[in-house]
């Protein structure tokens, strides 16, 4: 037998939700999204640095000649 993986979405399975429970699952759908863009967001600074990094360089290596 194989074990159901517990989610977020049980509660829409069920025939009757209350609204609270529909508050619940969509804050924990939200709070998820805003977890990756935060990750996302983070990632593309350390992106933005490296290539203003790499632009120093290069401009610094045409002065110096």
């Amino acid at each position: 037998m194989t074990k159901k993986k517990k989610t977020d979405f049980y509660l829409l399975k069920q025939k009757s939700i209350s609204e609270g429970d529909l508050f619940v699952t969509d804050y924990i759908q939200t709070r998820k999204r805003l977890d990756r863009m935060s990750d996302d967001l983070e990632t593309l600074k350390l992106q933005l640095e490296s290539i203003k990094n790499e632009k120093k360089k290069i401009i610094k290596l045409f002065d110096e000649e």
